[in-house]
């Protein structure tokens, strides 16, 4: 299982961050991550039940959260999907959310499907975002990121990663998602 955690990780240090101008010695990223990346280890809000953890051998760890929402709402944050970061974070870490998306089944006549917010968040009311961006799912399996600075000290359970997905009538796959503190 840590050897698909270290290319994932390795794979997101490489989008998150410029190439260097000369070869570095590699950290060992997996110390960067401060979540539980797994599927079976998010927590969905807004269905009736849990979605399946489904098998697909074109995710990274393949596995996958399929999640089915039913309708598009003017309120995307009704149903969501949460990661919670088990480790404390620093004011001033540079943190980075990843994760492995598709579209199982798209809305009628598009071509993507709209992830209204991935982020880092509050695990609790007011949910007050750290940082946050958008993304897009399409049929085909990518790995979306957003990334920013952590504004203060944060305990271990304090913060976690969340996606706002109703957005549409869609399935999505959700594989790993990653939380990485660069500054470990």
């Amino acid at each position: 299982m840590t050897s698909w955690l270290i290319a994932f990780a390795y794979g997101v240090g490489m989008v998150a961050s410029p190439a260097p101008a000369q070869a570095q010695p590699q950290s060992d990223v997996s110390k960067q991550i401060i979540n539980a990346p797994a599927p079976e280890s998010f927590a969905v809000y807004g269905l009736p039940a849990q979605p399946a953890v489904v098998k697909d051998k074109n995710v990274q760890g393949g596995r996958a959260l399929r999640v089915a929402i039913p309708a598009a709402s003017d309120q995307p944050w009704t149903i969501g999907l949460t990661s919670t970061v088990t480790q404390p974070v620093k004011k001033g870490d540079k943190l980075v959310v990843a994760a492995w998306i598709r579209a199982a089944t798209l809305p009628d006549g598009a071509t993507s499907a709209k992830i209204a917010a991935l982020q880092i968040n509050l695990s609790k009311a007011p949910y007050t975002p750290v940082f946050k961006g958008e993304a897009e799912a399409t049929a085909a399996w990518k790995m979306v990121h957003a990334s920013g600075i952590a504004d203060r000290d944060y305990a271990a359970g304090e913060l976690t990663a969340s996606m706002q997905l109703a957005t549409g009538k869609q399935v999505l796959d959700v594989g790993p998602i990653l939380v990485l503190d660069l500054n470990k």
